[in-house]
């Protein structure tokens, strides 16, 4: 009797179910980079990179423009937050900084490639194993003459080039910014193993270091609150801090050095990349309500923030093209035109920005 009504109850389900409309979901992939290899003369080996395009690389609507890229060691590791990091940043009229392309370096062996130095492996240290350190001079070789080709060869770089790195990375970036300053035009060291051969770059620090080559660099270190990675690694972030400080008015790069209380050697990095790119592209914000009303002070803003990066930095077509779209439903047609003009100055070669503000005239 019940193995009926069982029976029953499911034909009447399969029946219901069958009758209900059959849903077809649209799929479209949601791509937020590309993965390359490339054969290295220097390394002798074939390597890995990460790299991500700005959303605006391939729009047809603008005229096309040229990036600044952002570099960074365990390339693997840190894209999709980089990624999100630049999209969210980049997004809309209050836009924090300019749109950049991101090159993530994929590492084989951290230590040989992120240690500028031999160094033993301490013996009461039991699971390191530093046999393989000191080949940060030849990876950033590889960097300098094969990766950054491929790059500018390959995409639309403007030449503000960025150096990020994250522990054994970000002692890779400090070096790299102590000792061959001209590599990149800005520095992001997150929680630097520092303390690396007796701190070997902060004895050398300690000397006549600073050089023309870094006028204009910009430097940011990041220090998380971790106990747990040891005295010698709190000690020697210390040691940069006060080094830099006493630097004062000798200094002839910007530099910030950002305490983080309640993260430490693996959080850190997610608040330090999102401050690190504000304080890169510090003033960078447009103040939109007040140039939509004063549209004549554009020109200032953007001529403050390229001082501070060392590149003309032109006000985006996108960004002022909404900027028009809002005054003139606010009613602003002055401010409007006034804006579509310096967008049709500032981009002779766009049809978009021609056309707008002729049939804005007309």
């Amino acid at each position: 009797m019940f193995k009926h009504k069982y029976l029953h109850v499911a034909v009447g389900l399969i029946c219901f179910f069958s009758i209900l409309p059959q849903t077809t979901l649209a799929q479209e992939q949601l791509n937020i980079g590309e993965k390359i290899t490339l054969k290295s003369q220097v390394l002798n080996a074939t390597r890995t990179l990460y790299i991500s395009l700005p959303k605006s690389y391939n729009d047809t609507t603008y005229s096309p423009k040229a990036y600044p890229v952002l570099y960074f060691f365990d390339g693997d590791s840190h894209f999709e937050n980089l990624v999100a990091q630049r999209n969210w940043q980049t997004r809309n009229l209050y836009a924090t900084m300019p749109e950049v392309i991101l090159v993530g370096i994929v590492q084989e062996d951290r230590t040989h490639e992120l240690t500028p130095t031999k160094m033993e492996t301490p013996a009461s240290w039991k699971r390191a194993n530093f046999s393989t350190s000191g080949g940060n001079p030849t990876f950033m070789t590889f960097i300098e003459t094969e990766v950054k080709p491929l790059i500018n060869n390959t995409y639309r770089t403007n030449g503000f080039e960025i150096l990020s790195g994250h522990s054994f990375g970000g002692l890779a970036t400090v070096n790299c910014f102590v000792n061959t300053p001209q590599f990149f035009d800005a520095y992001v060291a997150i929680d630097p193993s520092m303390w690396w051969n007796h701190t070997n770059i902060l004895n050398h620090m300690q000397d006549q270091w600073i050089t023309e080559a870094h006028q204009g660099k910009l430097l940011f270190v990041a220090k998380a609150n971790d106990p747990g990675s040891g005295a010698e690694h709190h000690n020697a972030n210390l040691a940069l801090h006060d080094t830099l400080e006493a630097l004062q008015d000798r200094a002839n790069f910007r530099w910030d050095f950002k305490f983080y209380d309640n993260e430490d050697h693996g959080s850190v990095v997610i608040p330090a990349e999102f401050d690190a790119y504000r304080f890169l592209f510090k003033g960078y914000q447009m103040p939109v309500k007040t140039l939509m009303k004063q549209p004549e002070l554009l020109a200032a803003h953007f001529t403050q923030i390229s001082e501070r990066l060392g590149y003309q930095v032109v006000p985006d077509e996108a960004l002022i093209d909404e900027m028009a779209n809002v005054c003139m439903r606010q009613d602003l047609y002055a401010q409007a035109e006034a804006l579509l003009l310096k967008n049709s100055e500032n981009y002779p070669n766009s049809a978009h920005a021609q056309s707008r503000y002729q049939n804005f005239k007309h």
